[in-house]
């Protein structure tokens, strides 16, 4: 190798460098720079193969000499095709639709590559031409390179297999057990949604929100909004682009959002733009779904009205059966030993369901509930006590301080007790409380005021209570999707209650 070698390969990776600061980001690039970038794919495997091959002939040359100039060779030929797929790279980067992340650090490791072939050469040939031995300064600097080039290679490769084929792609057929040491989801579970409570969850932050996130905002976000467009936030999805509107609310067919990503993949104006990953057949049709439903940013995905076709794609997603309210929730099971102590009270303790780590607690006598017994034996199963019935016991309000601890009660029973207005200020925490029976108390209209923020009711039972019909309509007023029986009214409960039809005769005695 001569010092000529050495200048045109200095040469090589100045045009590169000049490349970087010349070949723009963004923008709208020529078809003859997309043509130059589609042969990045193919040149990239050359530096790869030829570094490799060198780094595993360098491990070699310790023990045959003769290999040594082939090294050098490859070396040499490596750092000119970094060189050259560098450039290729930076024209197909102007495709767009690319992590920016991920590019932009595999662009750096590009660099670095033909940098870090370029001084292995130089510190392997240097002390030939200039026909001494090789200083101890210098095979430690080549060694280090030779290290140095065999890790960037290799981080290389990776990150440019991310953005071809997705983030997944070395994991998507890891072994289980690998999978499990990695810290990934089991194979079965690639691609399931894990909501914690879909009750209040919409379906555009459930389903179609990450779609945009992960196929569009690369290049439509704020930051970087391509046409004007950025899909990144819900303001940003209604202003649309530099076009106008991107979605009409209940009508996919003429939003153009739905037009672009159902065209062919090769037709002019397709979106994801070709090359780049594209949204699937599931995704592409929850997202006309969407529209069609009105495009809300509210709509709750537990209330969503599916096709069979958008059905199949939840069941895909693990959303067959859509949990809500409490039974969403991520709570351990009830500790047996709880339960005995509190039967040992005289309590009934029963499960709620079989798999269900929830319970309904029903006293049996007058007096069992009304000790502070009671109240102390009930909060170590705080968590899973779903429905309580203290009716017709001498419990008062001093139970209801209790029970205000009780943060999945789904159902409470307190007709015919001690309970007053004082007690029913206690709960008001009770976020998933949906069926109240205060049938035969002393509850007046100031005591319904308490009930006011409680959003997850649905029945409350007042039947000869001191409520006046004043009270109850402004109740009413407050809460519309509250059915309230004071006894004028046969009305059926609510069927959206977690109340079984076999129960509601005892409701209503």
């Amino acid at each position: 190798m001569t010092k000529k070698a050495l200048i045109f390969l200095a040469a090589g990776l100045v045009y590169l460098a000049l490349m970087l600061v010349l070949v723009p980001g963004g923008g709208r690039p020529s078809d003859f720079t997309l043509f130059l970038g589609r042969f990045h794919p193919a040149v990239v495997h050359l530096p790869i193969g030829i570094l490799a091959i060198g780094i595993l002939l360098e491990l070699f040359s310790r023990r045959w000499a003769r290999l040594e100039q082939s090294v050098l060779i490859l070396l040499y030929a490596g750092a000119w095709a970094a060189v050259v797929a560098g450039i290729a790279g930076l024209y197909l980067a102007q495709s767009g639709g690319y992590d920016p992340i991920t590019l932009i650090w595999h662009k750096r490791l590009g660099v670095l590559i033909a940098i870090i072939a370029a001084a292995a050469f130089t510190l392997r040939s240097w002390a030939d031409i200039a026909q001494r031995p090789p200083s101890l300064i210098e095979q430690r600097g080549y060694l280090g390179a030779v290290v140095a080039l065999a890790v960037c290679v290799g981080l290389a490769g990776h990150l440019g297999g991310r953005l071809t084929h997705g983030a997944t792609y070395l994991t998507r057929y890891m072994p289980d057990g690998l999978r499990s040491v990695a810290g990934l989801p089991s194979k079965d579970d690639i691609g399931k949604l894990r909501l914690q409570d879909p009750a209040k969850t919409t379906t555009y932050d459930a389903l179609i929100a990450p779609i945009l996130a992960q196929r569009c905002a690369t290049c439509h976000r704020e930051e970087r909004a391509r046409g004007g467009l950025a899909l990144d936030s819900q303001e940003a999805l209604l202003a649309g682009g530099d076009d106008g509107p991107v979605i009409i609310e209940g009508r996919s067919e003429e939003s153009e959002l739905v037009h672009r990503i159902w065209l062919p993949l090769y037709a002019d104006g397709h979106m994801p733009p070709e090359g780049s990953q594209q949204l699937t057949v599931a995704e592409a049709e929850l997202i006309r779904w969407w529209i069609d439903a009105g495009a809300s940013f509210e709509g709750m995905l537990s209330d969503a009205e599916t096709t069979p076709v958008v059905q199949a794609i939840l069941d895909g997603y693990g959303l067959d059966e859509i949990k809500t309210g409490i039974f969403a929730l991520d709570t351990a099971p009830p500790d047996s030993g709880d339960i005995a102590a509190l039967e040992a009270l005289g309590v009934a303790v029963t499960g709620l369901a079989e798999e269900v780590p929830y319970v309904q607690v029903r006293c049996t006598n007058l007096d069992a509930c009304a000790t502070d017994e009671f109240a102390a034996g009930l909060r170590p199963l705080a968590r899973n006590v779903a429905w309580l019935d203290l009716g017709r016991t001498n419990v008062d309000d001093n139970i209801l301080a209790t029970v205000q601890d009780l943060p999945h009660l789904t159902r409470l029973y307190l007709q015919q007790t001690n309970v007053t207005d004082v007690g029913l200020i206690h709960l008001s925490s009770l976020e998933y409380l949906e069926y109240l029976n205060l049938y035969g108390t002393s509850v007046s209209d100031s005591g319904l005021a308490a009930l006011a923020g409680l959003e997850s009711l649905r029945s409350l039972y007042l039947w000869q209570t001191a409520v006046t019909e004043d009270g109850v309509a402004r109740l009413k007023a407050d809460m519309p999707n509250l059915y309230i029986n004071t006894g004028l009214s046969l009305a059926p409960v609510d069927t959206t209650t977690t109340e079984s039809p076999e129960e509601s005769t005892e409701d209503v005695e």
